[in-house]
């Protein structure tokens, strides 16, 4: 099983890439990144749970614990609780996070430049 943080920032990267993609049509977009590491942890609430922990241990190792971020493959994989798997994961996240960044800077800039060179060459 991986440890928490390593979940959080599976969820949150693959957020952010979608995110990303949507652009400016998602309202609240760190908010939601942060929504979508949350997300990854939910299978793990057996942990925390006051009531229903066996119910809830037997999702945490099903195969549709993968629908939060693929939970139960990084929990596989990560056998060990790593600690480097974790730091790969977080650097993941902060390297997806830098580049979402800079496509939100670049995509306005650059994209209104080509329609208007596609516009020049067409007349």
């Amino acid at each position: 099983m991986s440890i928490a943080i390593a979940h959080f920032a599976v969820g949150a990267t693959a957020t952010t890439v979608l995110v990303a993609l949507l652009g400016p049509r998602v309202p609240f977009p760190r908010t939601v990144v942060l929504a979508g590491g949350g997300w990854a942890l939910l299978p793990d609430a057996h942990q925390i749970a006051p009531f229903a922990r066996e119910t809830l241990y037997d999702f945490h190792d099903s195969a549709a614990a993968d629908v939060f971020w693929f939970h139960r493959t990084l929990d596989v994989v990560d056998g060990g609780d790593s600690l480097l798997v974790a730091a790969l994961c977080l650097s993941g996240l902060v390297l997806t996070t830098l580049l979402a960044e800079l496509w939100g800077y670049w995509r306005p800039t650059v994209a209104p430049r080509r329609q208007r060179a596609e516009a020049d060459r067409s007349d």
